[in-house]
């Protein structure tokens, strides 16, 4: 999968270390330049999919150099950070991030500004009933993208669904029958499949999970409530999706 570049342009290092902290586990490069004066040059070296930029880097060039980068590529992202100045009105940014915030509030907001496909394909593997019905009815209600989720029981059931389906991510529990998680994510990772997969656990112990990443890094969402674990996976889907396109 390759390397999503991100150029974070700001006085001080803050909120390039903020997002390195928030996409650790995104296929993601960081360029941060702290020089108003090099800012134009480490675009043209980088060629970003997305920059992050305090007002005062925006220079007429620059400026120039983004709204062209806007109109001919729908997939790069431009957000301002901290408060907007003058030069700031002269584009349209994507998201504005004033302050500094929780990485998850960060999360939820950041993944509601990032092109989605029209249709997105949903494997959830978990023996539970309740887990697969309750991230059905919460994708499935949702528009922008369209979701279609389908479910398995087990590891077994999941590859064959994943070879029947074709689905763009998978949503995975650990401890299940036949198969379990831990053998079902090795089995994806022999094959040499790209499929972003996430973690969705109530309870996971040490071993299981250092039993997981012995084959690869999926990200890890805890179950937890419905209020506060379905915006937040949502959330995690769709920074997933987007970083893998």
């Amino acid at each position: 999968m390759a390397l999503k570049r991100v150029l974070v342009l700001e006085a001080k290092d803050t909120w390039a270390s903020f997002l390195k902290e928030c996409l650790v586990d995104f296929a993601v490069e960081f360029q941060p330049e702290s020089r108003i004066a090099g800012a134009l040059g480490m675009f043209d070296r980088v060629k970003p999919a997305l920059v992050f930029c305090e007002t005062g880097f925006l220079t007429l060039p620059l400026l120039q150099k983004l709204k062209v980068r806007k109109e001919t590529d729908p997939l790069f992202r431009v957000y301002l950070l901290g408060e907007p100045g003058p030069s700031s009105k002269n584009i349209r940014f994507d998201g504005a991030f004033p302050l500094l915030s929780q990485a998850p509030e960060f999360l939820r907001r950041f993944s509601e500004t990032l092109p989605m496909p029209e249709m997105v394909r949903l494997l959830v593997v978990d023996d539970e009933e309740e887990i697969p019905d309750m991230v059905r009815d919460y994708f499935e209600e949702r528009k922008a993208p369209v979701f279609r989720v389908f479910r398995a029981r087990n590891g077994l059931e999941g590859l064959a669904t994943f070879e029947k389906e074709k689905p763009d991510l998978i949503i995975l529990d650990i401890k299940m029958p036949e198969m379990d998680g831990r053998e079902f994510y090795a089995e994806l990772c022999r094959r040499k499949v790209e499929v972003p997969v996430i973690v969705f656990f109530d309870s996971i112990s040490g071993d299981e999970l250092e039993g997981i990443r012995k084959h690869g890094n999926p990200s890890v969402v805890e179950k937890g409530t419905l209020a506060s674990s379905l915006p937040a996976l949502m959330a995690l889907v769709k920074t997933m999706l987007f970083f893998g396109l």
